[in-house]
């Protein structure tokens, strides 16, 4: 004992080596193969936060109201007047914007798309950011909102 405090060492390796060929294999087995959990003890993990959504980005104010004048008019669809109106890219795709996370977007348009109160396929906007002003739609969302 004395030995082992002033640094002397102690070597426990025949005590260990005794140990694991005094036991039989499959008490050996189950000690280094025993997990600490299973899966089963728990769900399966949360939606992540995520939304669908599309949009219409145009450069002023007033091109956003004429957009909103011609939905309220039925004249066409959102996706049509994506692809007449918008400056992105996504126009092309009728204004989708797919599946993204809270802090992809600028922080207004994620305000806006993750926000509580934002009902699932309504149009809301005009949004202003430093791209220009966007008209938005929710198409999904999944997980709880932020």
């Amino acid at each position: 004992m004395e030995m082992m405090m002033k640094g002397g060492g102690c070597d426990d390796a025949p005590l260990l080596a005794t140990f694991f060929v005094t036991q039989p294999k499959s008490v050996r087995r189950k000690a280094s193969s025993h997990k600490a959990f299973t899966n089963e003890e728990y769900g399966p993990p949360p939606d992540a936060v995520k939304a669908t959504a599309r949009h219409i980005l145009v450069p002023t104010l007033e091109d956003a109201n004429e957009v909103l004048g011609k939905v309220a008019g039925g004249e066409t669809t959102f996706a049509g007047l994506a692809s007449q109106y918008s400056t992105c890219p996504s126009k092309s795709r009728g204004g989708s914007l797919g599946s993204f996370s809270p802090g992809t977007m600028v922080k207004e348009f994620d305000e806006v798309v993750f926000a509580p109160d934002t009902k699932v396929g309504e149009i809301m906007g005009p949004v202003q950011t430093q791209f220009g002003y966007h008209l938005i739609v929710v198409d999904k969302r999944t997980g709880e909102s932020v």
